[in-house]
């Protein structure tokens, strides 16, 4: 992997069915994590979920102005066509609405990079992102490992142009 290059500060998501993990980077020596929760799957149907996560967002940005958002792209398990649709489309307008650039990269490729193989499981990349990231020993959720890892990802092999 490349070395890490100053990409300034970026929101790095993982968005899930019932929760979403989030990562900031560039803010404190370490990176920022936190979930959005949405609560039982039957409860809200997806413009209700993507709703709440943009929202959550909106606090997200307003505390610590990212100049770009970077996300893993939806891989399709566990959520319709249509929601995977309108989430893709709903983080675009969200991103272009706040004037900052929106970077997508795939589950694969994050975890081919980070954890050494595409098919990675989540505990795998969870324990290679507390490695490369120092943060042994840290209480994540699987979402803000995720979030952790596509942050990482984008800040050693993304665009430089952020």
């Amino acid at each position: 992997m490349s070395a890490a290059v100053n990409k300034g500060v970026f929101l790095a998501l993982d968005a899930g069915v019932r929760e979403s993990g989030w990562a900031v980077f560039g803010v404190e020596s370490n990176p920022v994590t936190g979930v959005v929760k949405t609560g039982p799957r039957r409860r809200l149907d997806a413009h209700g979920r993507v709703s709440l996560l943009l929202e959550h967002l909106d606090r997200v940005a307003e505390r610590w102005r990212p100049q770009s958002v970077v996300h893993s792209l939806p891989s399709g398990i566990r959520w319709q066509m249509q929601a995977l649709e309108l989430l893709e489309r709903s983080l675009a307008q969200w991103s272009e609405k706040r004037r900052v650039p929106l970077y997508g990269y795939t589950a694969q490729e994050v975890r081919a990079a980070i954890a050494g193989h595409p098919n990675a499981t989540g505990d795998q990349l969870g324990y290679a992102v507390m490695l490369r990231l120092g943060l042994i020993g840290q209480s994540k959720t699987t979402h803000e490992w995720e979030a952790l890892a596509v942050g990482h990802y984008h800040l050693c092999q993304g665009p430089s142009g952020s």
